[in-house]
């Protein structure tokens, strides 16, 4: 008499191509799984550092001319944001030939400006930065806004004369406690101010291999600021070479 069933034999057999159909189908599933996954880190790295280095530029662009510094070889940049920019007329008062005065009298360009500005100590002017030291303490360049003489109104206000003057008649305007300094620190990138600490702009960093540096301004060009930088993601790399000309209005 015939019995319907599986001999051990065929259920062996067909254990073993179901076990393989299976591996196959898993292989598969985690091969397309772990693309995905390689792509989205890929894509989170790139717009990690396309903001990162978009957020620097836009920063490099708008500071005080020379106002830049590296530090920690290499791994730190720091400057001064530009807080009001205009222009000077220079004025020759002949009200006593024989001791004539030099004067300066300060427009400023900002848009959506009101007046009158208040200041406090710590917002300096200067005119014709050519290097860091321009914007620091004792430097016959730089002019303390707090002096009530040198307050600037919406009719221009005048000022003694400078040790230096610019080309295109420029004068910029900072505070001292603003300085922004960006640091490779570890797996880092990081922005500081006095006012907001510090914070976090992108993370997988290279430290050992991204790094600042900046050649100073010449008669030809702006100062030019180079980052070079490496991120890291798993197998993931991805290395940025960026340069930004800074402006040289003076």
């Amino acid at each position: 008499m015939r019995r319907n069933g599986f001999t051990l034999i065929e259920m062996i057999i067909t254990i073993t191509v179901v076990s393989v159909l299976f591996l196959a189908i898993a292989g598969f599933v985690e091969f397309g799984a772990r693309g995905y996954v390689d792509s989205a880190d890929r894509q989170r790295l790139q717009n990690q550092a396309r903001f990162a280095l978009e957020k620097m530029t836009r920063e490099f662009r708008h500071a005080v001319p020379n106002s830049f510094e590296t530090t920690s070889l290499n791994k730190c940049l720091s400057f001064y944001p530009i807080k009001y920019t205009g222009f000077y007329i220079e004025q020759l008062d002949l009200d006593d030939p024989e001791n004539p005065i030099l004067t300066l009298e300060f427009v400023l360009g900002n848009d959506g400006i009101s007046y009158p500005l208040t200041f406090d100590d710590k917002d300096f002017m200067v005119i014709n930065p050519s290097r860091i030291e321009d914007l620091e303490s004792g430097s016959p360049q730089r002019l303390s806004l707090k002096d009530e003489s040198i307050a600037i109104d919406s009719t221009g206000e005048v000022l003694s004369t400078v040790e230096s003057h610019s080309i295109g008649r420029r004068h910029f305007v900072f505070n001292e406690d603003n300085k922004v300094t960006y640091c490779i620190s570890g797996s880092l990138l990081t922005r500081e101010t006095s006012s907001e600490g510090t914070v976090t702009v992108a993370e997988y960093v290279n430290s050992t291999d991204s790094s600042f540096a900046y050649e100073q301004a010449s008669l030809q060009r702006g100062g030019l600021i180079h980052m070079n930088f490496v991120f890291n993601l798993g197998d993931e790399v991805s290395e940025y070479q960026h340069d930004v000309q800074v402006m040289n209005v003076q």
